[in-house]
């Protein structure tokens, strides 16, 4: 090789380098889930079969659909520690309603409306009268649980209502020759919900107005970017999709018992951290979030099938947030494109 072409080969494989840290940093998510599954898969024979991952699905879906309304907040460099609460309001508005006889469309279309309204509440606390997000989310995490335990005269009710049932036993293209019990209706909707508002971050006003916000607050109040109503829009759909998880959970365990939701919050936000976002906002991807939920109940999951104790599984849920975050921390990641 002459002189001359050192310096060209030299930049390639420069390039070259390149090209792999950025596909590695783009995509840690998803190498790290596809590692631990394979890891999994080895180290427990049941793991990987297909009625296991349909579980771990299943078992996912509320908190996934949590973790996108949490995700559009964190973006916005907030959080909203009233999910679980505003989860089981919805829950129990619904419950109360179906049991009185109302018509689902009806009984679901109010619990939403006060899930949203929860959101709004959250919105305004935090954008209007500039409390802290922590403490305002604080406030309303007690504050809701108690109006819906009231709401509820603090008993169990069960959910009968046929298409509840319905959304919880459907399973998309099972194989009873083969003993797989199908994909989850529930998974299904999870998806459907995911890609909505993947596309609605990439491609809308709304999405650039978030990312904007999160970047640089003060930037984008100067270039005309309405941030408190963007702001305040934005807990509110975060209480919608929580009533939303509340529809979800009240199908898939049947019964709304006064304990419901609770601590579902600390799960969504650890699914959101290993999804890669930052809580300083501006960083983080729906579609990613959805690869760290999977992540995060994989973990569970395993941990279940090696019968280790729930306790352990808490610690061990706390101690893989703290790494993704103090991981994330020193390699100073970049914003996604």
């Amino acid at each position: 090789m002459s002189a001359s072409s050192l310096p060209i080969a030299h930049r390639s494989e420069n390039n070259t380098s390149a090209k792999l840290r950025r596909f590695v940093s783009s995509n840690s998510t998803l190498l790290v889930a596809i590692a631990l599954f394979l890891f999994f898969s080895l180290t427990a024979q049941p793991f990987s079969t297909p009625n296991n991952v349909f579980n771990i699905v299943r078992q996912m879906s509320v908190v996934a659909v949590l973790a996108i309304g949490m995700t559009l907040v964190i973006l916005i460099g907030g959080i909203d520690l009233s999910v679980g609460s505003n989860l089981f309001l919805a829950c129990g508005i619904t419950a109360v309603l179906l049991d009185r006889g109302t018509p689902a469309v009806t009984a679901i279309a109010l619990g939403l409306l006060a899930s949203s309204l929860v959101g709004l509440l959250n919105g305004l606390l935090v954008e209007i009268a500039g409390i802290s997000p922590v403490i305002a989310t604080l406030g309303t995490l007690i504050g809701v649980r108690g109006l819906a335990l009231v709401y509820m005269n603090n008993a169990q009710i069960r959910v009968t209502d046929a298409f509840f049932e319905w959304v919880a036993i459907t399973r998309i293209f099972p194989i009873p020759s083969a003993n797989i019990t199908g994909f989850p209706l529930i998974g299904v909707i999870v998806l459907v919900l995911f890609l909505i508002f993947a596309l609605v971050m990439r491609w809308t006003i709304y999405g650039r107005y978030v990312y904007a916000i999160g970047g640089n607050e003060t930037a984008a109040r100067l270039c005309g970017v309405p941030v408190k109503f963007v702001k305040v829009c934005t807990y509110v759909l975060c209480g919608f999709l929580a009533g939303i998880g509340g529809m979800l959970m009240a199908a898939s365990t049947g019964i709304v018992s006064p304990g419901l939701g609770a601590g579902s919050e600390f799960y969504t936000i650890a699914a959101v951290m290993l999804g890669g976002a930052s809580l300083t906002g501006g960083i983080g991807r729906v579609e990613k979030t959805l690869i760290g939920a999977f992540i995060l109940y994989m973990v569970l999951n395993y941990m279940t099938i090696r019968r280790i104790p729930t306790e352990w599984q808490q610690a061990a849920t706390g101690l893989l947030v703290l790494v993704v975050i103090v991981s994330n921390r020193f390699a100073g990641r970049s914003k996604p494109s």
